[in-house]
């Protein structure tokens, strides 16, 4: 039986966390480190990172930054290369990198879609085939994939590759549990509705859309009627990190608000 003062423990583990100088990744980075791990802080720059870099040190654990554009499939690889050159191991991979483009589909270029896909779904891809082929050899790891409401239901608001790429995570999830089920690699995800991060309060502000109405339409949407915080997703991805979460593989959890539940 696990020791239930114990089974959120993340102490001797190191974390990558993709978009870590978000506002979603700079809480879960600071959740990480506040059960104890040391953190491998990742964004389009190192500087951009360092919200979660400060958040890291501030719980007195290791922190490095790390600077990678997740559309560059080398980057991907020497970044990752990095953290294992610095850390010896990844235990716990966060794929949350984002950067979305909202207009009708009618009005979508195919260097739109290339964008979305490169940087939502291949990215993810990548990352999970790269770190995971040395949680293989290792024998384990938790791999936690963000998807987001748009992945299980349609939001018909100019998101409609965002939402097929988000889909396309939620496949890739289970895909990649089955196959590493056995090799001690878990691979699970989260889906959140919105969360009150800078970038959603820059979707709120772009000139195309009425600020007040697109917010009444999502709060309307969500049985809570509130928006989701960012230190919600954190209690979500310590649970799918640790031990707590010891037999849960292949699972899309649902961090909405109820959003989908009607």
């Amino acid at each position: 039986m696990k020791n239930n003062a114990t089974i959120f423990d993340l102490s001797g583990r190191c974390a990558l966390v993709t978009g870590a100088g978000g506002g979603m990744g700079r809480e879960i980075s600071r959740g990480f480190a506040h059960h104890g791990a040391d953190l491998a802080c990742l964004d389009l720059t190192e500087e951009l990172a360092s919200p979660g870099l400060e958040a890291v040190r501030l719980q007195g654990r290791r922190a490095l930054p790390v600077g990678c554009d997740v559309r560059d499939p080398e980057a991907i690889r020497a970044a990752v290369e990095r953290v294992l050159q610095a850390f010896q191991r990844i235990d716990i991979l966060v794929n949350l990198a984002g950067s979305s483009v909202m207009r009708p589909a009618l009005e979508y270029t195919l260097d739109d879609w290339s964008h979305m896909m490169n940087t939502y779904l291949r990215s993810t891809f990548l990352f999970c085939q790269t770190v995971g082929r040395h949680m293989v050899e290792r024998g384990s790891g938790s791999i936690i994939n963000v998807s987001s409401i748009a992945g299980q239901v349609a939001l018909g608001r100019g998101t409609a590759p965002y939402g097929a790429a988000k889909a396309g995570v939620n496949a890739l999830t289970r895909e990649l549990a089955l196959e590493w089920a056995r090799k001690g690699v878990r691979v699970n995800a989260i889906a959140p509705c919105q969360i009150n991060t800078p970038q959603l309060q820059q979707v709120l502000n772009d000139p195309q859309f009425d600020r007040q109405t697109l917010l009444a339409t999502w709060l309307n949407a969500i049985p809570m009627g509130r928006l989701g915080e960012p230190e919600e997703v954190v209690g979500p991805c310590i649970f799918l990190a640790s031990n707590a979460s010891s037999l849960v593989t292949g699972h899309v959890l649902l961090v909405d608000g109820g959003y989908t539940a009607k």
